[in-house]
């Protein structure tokens, strides 16, 4: 009898172990995925979280590579130090997200809200704002005055040597600056680009296989994108 009664509990405390498990409606590894989750460095790697709500939700130092965030809202969430390498937050809400030092490389970024987002170097994107217009009323005319900007353009781009050795890939140090952009995307030949500050340093990946590879610069401002700069690297 004590025996039976032994394995009925063992076997109560492993359905309640099982239950919960990963997803938007969840957990993943612990961090419960909900508005205002509080989830510093969680490990929510490769997990699909497309069209979850982390509005508000601290991921600071999370680990997010290869994390589908697709249509996910990260209204006000603060991604501060995480890693969102190869992830895919295209359609995603950043609006007054907080990207300070995160590690953005290879992310899909094609359709996210961008208005109020803190970049990668701590400036701000407001690149997906809705338009304003400045609008007078007087007693004959109503006047609607809109302000055009200036157009996006690189000033510098500059792309380090490709180093192989007996590596299939390797790194290539790419620097750049811009007047009147509030970002730029670069990208590898036709691999999806990657979103980064109007100014600055990074490291993209390049084949080592003995062609030409193009590495291309795209700056952006309120008005749309700026003329694509290229250039070609090979061993």
């Amino acid at each position: 009898m004590r025996v039976c009664l032994l394995w009925m509990a063992l076997a109560a405390v492993a359905l309640v172990a099982g239950c919960g498990g990963s997803g938007t409606q969840g957990s993943v590894n612990g961090c419960t995925i909900e508005r205002a989750t509080s989830c510093p460095n969680a490990d929510l790697s490769g997990a699909d979280l497309s069209g979850a709500d982390l509005s508000g939700a601290t991921l600071t130092g999370a680990n997010l590579a290869g994390t589908n965030l697709s249509g996910a809202n990260l209204t006000e969430a603060d991604l501060s130090g995480a890693q969102i390498v190869g992830a895919n937050l295209s359609d995603a809400n950043l609006t007054s997200a907080n990207l300070t030092d995160a590690n953005i490389s290879g992310t899909n970024l094609d359709g996210a809200t961008l208005c109020g987002t803190t970049r990668t170097d701590g400036t701000v994107d407001d690149t997906s704002c809705p338009a304003t217009t400045e609008t007078t009323d007087t007693t004959e005319t109503i006047e609607t005055t809109t302000t055009t900007a200036s157009e996006a353009q690189v000033t510098t781009f500059d792309v380090g040597d490709l180093s192989c050795g007996a590596a299939t890939t390797a790194p290539v140090t790419v620097s750049w600056e811009t007047e009147n952009a509030t970002a730029v995307e670069i990208a590898v030949d036709n691999f999806s680009p990657a979103g980064f500050g109007p100014s600055g340093s990074t490291s993209v990946v390049v084949p080592c296989d003995g062609a030409s590879h193009t590495i291309s610069i795209t700056p952006q401002s309120d008005s749309g994108q700026g003329e694509t700069e290229t250039k070609d690297v090979s061993e």
